[in-house]
């Protein structure tokens, strides 16, 4: 396969991947918009879809309008910086080798902490430890296309 052929397959996924996150964030959004509309089929399709997604969904949420969002708060998180990473990369950002693993000693320790009981998390901490998993995971996703591709390094 020519180098243009891998750059482009390289480049549309990780367009498709950041679709998806984009999309799972605005289905996170009109779920409780459809809800308080009284337009229950759609809100209950997108209430299954992200419960698909999230298995916190019952706990830990934000709320528009008295409905919640379907997905907790680190989910939504992960799912935007994830989203903003992926469309970065394909406008040429590059993130530094020790911000991504600043990033990921955030996310996975915060998670890690939470899980021993070390600290009480709220919906304020999940959020922003969201932003540092996507970032990382985001990251982590590029990377792992690099290496496919052949890519040496950083």
């Amino acid at each position: 396969m020519s180098n243009i052929m891998k750059w482009s397959f390289k480049n549309a996924l990780i367009g498709l991947a950041g679709l998806f996150c984009i999309a799972v964030v605005i289905c996170a959004f009109l779920a409780p918009l459809f809800a308080h509309s009284n337009f229950s089929a759609g809100a209950d399709v997108l209430y299954n879809f992200l419960h698909r997604l999230c298995k916190m969904h019952g706990t830990n949420i934000f709320t528009i309008l008295g409905h919640p969002i379907g997905i907790c708060a680190r989910c939504i998180g992960s799912y935007m910086s994830a989203a903003l990473v992926l469309n970065l990369y394909i406008n040429k950002f590059k993130m530094n080798k020790i911000v991504y693993i600043i990033l990921g000693t955030l996310a996975f320790g915060e998670i890690a902490a939470e899980y021993f009981n070390l600290f009480v998390t709220n919906d304020f901490i999940r959020l922003i430890d969201g932003f540092c998993l996507g970032a990382f995971l985001g990251m982590t996703y590029i990377k792992i296309l690099d290496w496919l591709e052949g890519k040496k390094g950083w």
